[in-house]
């Protein structure tokens, strides 16, 4: 025989399944972020944000004193229990729940930064449940808690009881 020596036919190696091309890379992490995202949207929607469910209660207390199915008096005390389970899911039950008066008033104050209510209806909000008349100006009144409720910051800060 004459000429070079010619090797045999060989086979290319096994195709390796490690490491995945950039696509396969693409494609699992679009499918752990669209997982998240519904993890998330989920949640959301199972918990919504106290501020949205305390602006859904206020528009409730409105429709009630609107329709005259509660007086003036019963729309400032739902207002002022409403605004105090607001202050307890920001602040925490230990911070919230026991002050009264000037101290509430404070803290209410001090949750959102914007005057919202002016002298009188915190007057109102502190004392009104025990004043025999009840001449407060209850639009006024659920308007400056609309937009003290705005003013709140996102989320609450996670407090345990």
């Amino acid at each position: 025989m004459n000429g070079p020596q010619l090797r045999d036919i060989h086979l290319p190696a096994d195709s390796l399944w490690w490491p995945p091309a950039p696509g396969w890379w693409l494609l699992l992490l679009l499918a752990v972020a669209a997982v998240a995202a519904l993890l998330w949207w989920r949640q959301r929607r199972r918990n919504p944000p106290l501020a949205r469910l305390s602006m859904r209660e206020l528009a409730r207390i409105r429709q009630d004193y609107d329709t005259g199915l509660v007086d003036s008096r019963a729309a400032v005390d739902t207002v002022a229990r409403l605004l105090r389970r607001v202050l307890i899911g920001y602040r925490g039950r230990d911070a919230a729940a026991a002050s009264t008066g000037d101290a509430w008033l404070a803290q209410l104050e001090a949750l959102a930064p914007r005057q919202a209510f002016d002298a009188e209806q915190l007057q109102w909000l502190a004392e009104g449940r025990y004043r025999p008349n009840a001449d407060c100006d209850v639009d006024a009144l659920l308007a400056a808690c609309e937009g003290w409720m705005r003013a709140l910051p996102r989320e609450p800060r996670r407090v345990a009881d």
